[in-house]
């Protein structure tokens, strides 16, 4: 009989891999964790409109032992940058691993997180030195087949003047069954570097996907993020930047295009801890068919933080008259020296411009790609990597282009 994700299947998971102790322990005391938390409660302002007190962990099996991470140049090894999955860290590299290994985001931050903290199956490290700069991104791809789970970590520690760009992809075809990802990833970025991490979600149709990122941003430094949702049944991706040092600044970016009957819940926060930070945040997406999504984000400034500037948009698109869209956009300021700004739009597409492109000439299919890529322009030409932008855009064209084609709602 298969195993599922049980006390014994984490006993097992870490003998494959060979951890050290203190790791072994770190296992079992999430797994204690896991047993004993109840699932997010959907009356909670964090998981409204969202609701998996249903969610069956029985349907998965554990993760299989995962210890491989992307090649890096002698001369980068050189420079002292490391880039190893975390059993190869745990080994070359413990007290720095130690210091940094799951400790921006809790793992009693709910049942999902306690869950990865057991079950981490596919990690990497990544430490850039000082004054390190890293020109060609790093990606990962991480993979799961039906009725398997996958649980990538992610630590990145970017020292002072230094910089590196991370692409995260998840991806498969579409699954013959359910399976799972839970992920976090943890960044830290301290006195003037420079970091860019990008997360590709593209999962088959079939598969639960839940992230945490949390992003830490010291004096001076530049902190660019973008979270894209595009595939599995239901995805939950929650974002946090948090700006601990005077001067820095984050781009947080989000783009999710959902149909047929996928559910996409996003929530973000920009935490501003130090005075005369910045943070600006852009999150748009397109919902069709019967899907649907939900944005909540907070600004939050910390008592001290003055100076502040804040920006955060949602815009979202609703291309049937059966997708839902919703936003919840929120400000908790405790200082009072600030620029803080937010707005929120859910609106359908206007059957006057697709009219107006269509009397010229154009098919109505192409006149809706015509309008969706207008409504994503701005996020997609901020993407700072050429490869994700042209990619981004065959996917955007492919749903629009989908099966059943948009009844744009009146």
């Amino acid at each position: 009989m298969a195993e599922h994700l049980t006390r014994g299947a984490v006993e097992r998971l870490s003998e494959l891999l060979g951890e050290p102790g203190w790791l072994a322990e770190r296992r079992s005391a999430s797994f204690d964790l896991f047993e004993k938390l109840d699932l997010p409660d959907p009356k909670g302002e964090e998981w409204r409109y969202t609701d998996v007190r249903k969610f069956d962990f029985d349907r998965f099996l554990p993760p299989e032992p995962r210890a491989s991470a992307p090649p890096i140049s002698d001369e980068l090894a050189a420079k002292g940058v490391v880039v190893a999955d975390l059993w190869t860290a745990a080994r070359d590299h413990p007290d720095l691993l130690k210091d940094h290994f799951f400790t921006d985001v809790p793992v009693d931050e709910h049942k999902f997180t306690a869950l990865h903290g057991a079950f981490y199956s596919d990690g990497l490290f990544v430490y850039v030195p000082r004054g390190v700069e890293i020109e060609l991104p790093i990606e990962t791809v991480r993979t799961v087949e039906a009725g398997g789970s996958i649980f990538p970590h992610t630590t990145i520690v970017v020292d002072e003047q230094a910089s590196v760009t991370l692409v995260d992809r998840f991806t498969s075809g579409e699954l013959s069954g359910p399976a799972l990802c839970t992920s976090v990833v943890e960044i830290e970025a301290r006195r003037g570097a420079l970091v860019n991490y990008i997360s590709l979600q593209e999962w088959g149709h079939q598969v639960h996907h839940f992230q945490t990122q949390r992003f830490t941003g010291g004096r001076d430094t530049e902190l660019r993020s973008l979270a894209v949702n595009l595939g599995s049944a239901f995805a939950r991706t929650q974002v946090e930047s948090v700006l601990e040092g005077e001067g820095s600044f984050s781009e947080m970016l989000g783009l999710y295009f959902a149909d047929s009957d996928q559910h996409f819940a996003q929530r973000t926060l920009q935490s501003h801890n130090a005075p005369h930070a910045t943070s600006d945040l852009l999150y748009k997406g397109a919902v069709k068919d019967r899907s649907r999504s939900e944005y909540s984000g907070l600004i939050k400034v910390m008592p001290g933080a003055q100076g502040t500037d804040a920006y955060q948009a949602n815009r979202n698109l609703e291309l049937t008259e059966g997708a839902i869209a919703r936003s919840i956009p929120q400000l908790e300021i405790e200082a009072n020296e600030v620029r803080c700004t937010h707005g929120a739009t859910v609106a359908p597409v206007e059957e006057e411009h697709l009219f107006y492109l269509m009397s010229r000439g154009i098919d109505r299919v192409t006149a809706q790609k015509l309008v969706v890529f207008g409504f994503f322009g701005d996020v997609l030409d901020r993407i700072r990597v050429p490869e994700v932008r042209d990619r981004l855009s065959q996917a955007i064209a492919a749903k629009v282009e989908g099966e059943q084609q948009l009844d744009v709602a009146v």
